[in-house]
Parts: C-alpha cells; sequence; structure tokens
C-alpha cells in the first residue's frame, strides 16, 4: 500500500519578543500632548490600536479616579519612537454607575448620537438621578432638557472644545442649572462616550483651551401643571436633602474616629 505523502509547510521566520519595538503614545493638543503610556510591536501593526488611562494620571485630582480615557493610535512620527494619538471616548467605572442611583430615586438615561461643528460624531449616554422619585411627566421634560442643551453644544463646538466640556463636566453643570428647576437632581453625569465617525481632514487645526468659558445655554421648557413641583412635595423634599446630608456628615464622622 501507497502511503500519502505528507505535505510540509513552508518554513516562517519566528517572531520573537525581541523583534518588536516601544513606541511611546502622546495625547492630542487637548491633553497638551502628554505621554500616556507605551505599546509594544511592529511599525505595521500598533496603528488602531486604544490606549486607556485614568483621568487621574492627568489632573492628579483623587476625584476623577473612575473615569477612564480612552485614545486611538492614528500615526507615527518620523522619528519613530512615538505615536499621535486622538481621543477615542471615556467611560466611568461601574461601581462609580452603580453608587449614582440611591434607593427611592429615578433614574433618568438619555443617549444621543451628536454630530460637531467638525463634523466627528460623538455618542453620548447621560444619567441624570432625582433626590426622591419623579413623576413620569417630570422625566420626559428631563429628557428633553438634556436633549437640548448637547445638541445646541455639539452644534457650536469643535469636537476638542466638545470633548472638553464632557470631561470637565462643563455639560453636566449645565444641565443641572436647568432640570433642577423641574425636580431637584442628586447628580448629572455624562457616564459614557464614543467617536462613532470623524472626517477624513483628521484633527482640527485649530485649538481651543479648556480654560476658555462656554457660553450659557437657555433651553426654552412647556411646563405642564403636572411637571411643576408642588409646594408640598417641594419642602419636602428639601427636609429630605439636609436630612441625608446631615446622615453623611455624621458618618463621615464616625468612620474617622474608628
Amino acid at each position: 500500500m501507497s502511503q500519502k505523502t505528507r505535505k510540509r509547510k513552508p518554513k516562517t521566520k519566528k517572531i520573537s519578543f525581541k523583534d518588536k519595538n516601544w513606541f511611546t503614545v502622546i495625547a492630542p493638543k487637548s491633553f497638551n500632548f502628554r505621554e500616556i503610556g507605551e505599546v509594544i510591536g511592529f511599525q505595521n501593526n500598533i496603528l488602531g490600536r486604544t490606549v486607556e488611562i485614568l483621568l487621574y494620571d492627568i489632573t492628579n485630582d483623587y476625584t476623577d479616579i473612575s473615569l477612564k480615557l480612552r485614545f486611538k493610535i492614528v500615526d507615527l512620527n518620523p522619528e519613530g519612537s512615538t505615536c499621535n494619538s486622538i481621543f477615542w471616548g471615556h467611560q466611568y467605572t461601574n461601581d462609580y454607575i452603580r453608587s449614582l442611583i440611591g434607593r427611592g430615586s429615578s433614574k433618568v438615561q438619555v443617549i444621543l448620537n451628536l454630530t460637531t461643528k467638525d463634523k466627528w460624531t460623538f455618542r453620548l449616554t447621560t444619567i441624570c438621578t432625582t433626590i426622591r422619585r419623579a413623576r413620569s411627566s417630570q422625566q420626559v421634560i428631563i429628557r428633553k432638557i438634556i436633549s437640548e442643551i448637547l445638541k445646541e453644544f455639539a452644534k457650536n463646538l469643535n469636537h476638542e472644545k466638545f470633548s472638553n466640556g464632557i470631561i470637565y463636566h462643563e455639560f453636566e453643570n449645565q444641565i443641572t442649572r436647568v432640570a433642577k428647576t423641574i425636580y431637584p437632581l442628586s447628580n448629572c453625569t455624562i457616564v459614557k462616550s464614543k467617536i462613532l465617525s470623524i472626517p477624513e481632514g483628521g484633527e482640527d487645526k485649530l485649538y481651543i483651551p479648556k480654560e476658555e468659558d462656554f457660553d450659557i445655554v437657555e433651553v426654552e421648557v412647556k411646563r405642564s401643571r403636572k411637571s411643576e413641583i408642588r409646594r408640598t412635595e417641594r419642602i419636602n423634599v428639601k427636609k429630605y436633602a439636609h436630612a441625608k446630608a446631615s446622615k453623611d456628615s455624621e458618618s463621615d464622622s464616625s468612620n474617622k474616629k474608628d
């Protein structure tokens, strides 16, 4: 009987760890071209990779330790040892998001696709939580306020300043300023952002620093009698908020004594 001849596979050169190179990732202009990490690989396979860091690594503020930033590598510098990146989104940690929603409160969530002035498309997930349970009509108006304010900012800002407004809580503060007139909020947070598409030209050459003030956005909200807070409810909510604040301060003081 004839034995079947085995086909020999062509020999391929094994790639070792020593053949790879380290590349330093540089943040975009809105983050002052900081070095945000290193990746290992070859020049032809590091493009498109994403690097994740904490906002705490940039600001050194402990309150930012729950916010994760994501950057995407887009090109290599001529010297070959560094690579440029663009902001690709952010997300809060799951335990932080769970801590936002307390017992007996209402969660108002809005997911929007927004296109900035320079044609960058973002997807934002925003969560507002009330001190106590709000009526459905009040939740509808709060969702409308979130949508209108974010759309107005996206229409008038380029992507760099828009991302600064997301990360440094400017949009959240303006949403809270208007939405708290419908029902008192315990917090408002843009918990997640993601870049869906970018224009062919890449990054905009015009840089607007985050120190520049944002315009105040006014939103016309049609209030119904059902959406207004009754006087008795308003008083009860204030008492509840004051009692909750004093309870938290007592627990903090007891923890410090322990």
